[in-house]
């Protein structure tokens, strides 16, 4: 007990002490334990609320993301249609195009080769007259007789008759 004096211990202040300790930790259970607990649950409450909240969060980002990638390859294909689509409308215009022009180029071609017949034709028979009426005149060079413009006509149409019928 000398040890215990020494370092200053004595029993009657002891047992105040641990009385006055006892009377604190009772204080402190009925006043302060009861809120520092709710409040450690409260925090704890809004803790797992906040991850709940998170992980709520995440996987509507997730969610989103997935119809992003869906919306943007759904756009990406209609794009691709769209390109496809006006590729073939500008090969069909171009085919069109094409055709029409070379349908144009025949008519084109067939209109000058009519036009040139025609014209071969004309000369043909302009010059048949022209031969024919040479024809006559050294005719009646050749007679020595004077012909009747009658007699003329009538020797042209059967000299443009026969020549005709040979056909150059």
């Amino acid at each position: 007990m000398e040890i215990l004096k020494s370092l200053g211990f004595v029993f009657p202040k002891f047992l105040w002490q641990v009385v006055n300790f006892l009377i604190l930790l009772w204080i402190l259970k009925k006043f302060a334990y009861k809120p520092i607990l709710n409040m450690l649950d409260e925090r704890k409450k809004s803790i797992e609320d906040a991850i709940n909240n998170a992980e709520a969060a995440k996987n509507e980002a997730e969610k989103l993301r997935k119809d992003y990638e869906s919306r943007l390859a759904a756009a990406k294909q209609e794009a691709q249609e769209i390109i496809a689509t006006a590729t073939k409308f500008g090969e069909d215009m171009k085919n069109q195009i094409v055709t029409e022009a070379q349908n144009e180029a025949a008519k084109a071609i067939q209109r000058a080769q009519e036009e040139i017949a025609r014209e071969k034709d004309q000369a043909v028979a302009a010059l048949r007259d022209e031969v024919a009426t040479l024809a006559v005149l050294a005719a009646g060079k050749v007679l020595g007789k004077a012909i009747t413009v009658e007699d003329h006509e009538k020797l042209v149409k059967e000299f443009v008759a026969e020549v005709g019928d040979l056909k150059c």
